[in-house]
């Protein structure tokens, strides 16, 4: 099956009105955890972990160009079925699961104590506290196909456990070409990211094949793709 990761936003908006909560995130142990973590924490410490400025301290492109409030019910629910949104905090969830607006970032320097209880060793940072828990929720014990669509931050939590048989296809979007070479930017990235979860959604794709047909403002330029040993995936698309 194909499953596809995005990063989460970096601002989140509470939205009660627009869709109705349809699940639970999967990892609710885990999460707790990191909540009692933060609770203990003092106001400089959670600053600095956050990288925050006073306000938001005391207080989203790639969601705007997807515009799930402008997609139909087939679309909503191909995104509820084949889409992963990954978080620092939750681990990963469903497009309408039930969330609560948070601030924690995969990148994140949180280290975590040792929860005998659970069976939990201690843990430097959020890669290891997740370990290989969001690959396996992500590809359900399938031969699954992730569609990489997150940042590196993200990605790196999930592609480095892909269980045996799953296979990964990164989508990158080059601006132009220099010295012979894709160059990404990053805001362009996140608005590309999400026109190709609304074209996927809307075109309901489920065959990897068909992610060259791809044409929102840029082009498949098959030319510069790449496979690894692990025959995992790298498609490149250019500005139109």
């Amino acid at each position: 099956m194909l499953h596809v990761i995005v990063s989460p936003a970096k601002k989140m908006v509470a939205d009660r009105d627009a869709f109705e909560p349809q699940g639970v995130p999967p990892f609710a142990g885990k999460t707790a955890a990191l909540l009692d973590r933060l609770h203990g924490m003092s106001r400089s410490e959670l600053k600095a972990l956050w990288k925050t400025s006073d306000k938001l301290t005391d207080a989203a492109i790639q969601y705007q160009s997807m515009a799930p409030a402008v997609m139909d019910e087939r679309a909503l629910a191909w995104l509820q079925e084949h889409l992963w949104i990954l978080s620092g905090f939750y681990g990963c969830v469903r497009p309408f699961d039930a969330v609560a607006p948070y601030r924690l970032e995969m990148g994140a320097r949180l280290a975590m104590p040792a929860d005998e209880k659970n069976g939990r060793p201690a843990t430097g940072d959020l890669y290891a506290y997740w370990g290989a828990d969001l690959a396996h929720a992500v590809c359900a014990g399938e031969e699954a196909c992730v569609v990489n669509l997150a940042s590196v931050e993200y990605a790196k939590a999930v592609l480095p456990h892909l269980p045996a048989g799953a296979r990964a296809v990164t989508c990158i979007f080059g601006e132009e070409l220099r010295k012979g070479k894709p160059v990404q930017r990053a805001t362009a990235s996140k608005i590309a990211r999400g026109s190709m979860v609304r074209w996927m959604a809307e075109h309901g794709v489920e065959d990897p094949e068909h992610l060259g047909r791809f044409d929102i403002g840029y082009r498949h330029a098959p030319e510069f793709d790449r496979v690894d040993t692990r025959g995992n995936r790298t498609l490149v698309f250019l500005k139109s």
